[in-house]
């Protein structure tokens, strides 16, 4: 298992320069499960290029839940 602040040192790195806050706490929000919660990360993260594996993916997907979504994470 990697390390559980992986998550957030990737948004923090890679994310949080577009993605502050606010984007979270929007009405319209774009995810509404875990599941499509990690499919966002996945989308952006190609669209910037990162790279990232599905670790990867989903540490940040986890830190994003736990911080602002509060999703169950079922698959």
């Amino acid at each position: 298992m990697r390390d559980p602040q992986r998550g957030e040192l990737l948004y923090s790195t890679h994310c949080i320069a577009c993605h502050n806050t606010k984007i979270h706490w929007r009405d319209q929000k774009l995810s509404k499960d875990f599941k499509s919660l990690s499919a966002q990360v996945d989308r952006w993260q190609k669209l910037a290029g990162l790279g990232w594996d599905s670790h990867d993916i989903t540490a940040v997907a986890r830190y994003l839940n736990v911080l602002y979504y509060h999703y169950p994470e079922s698959y």
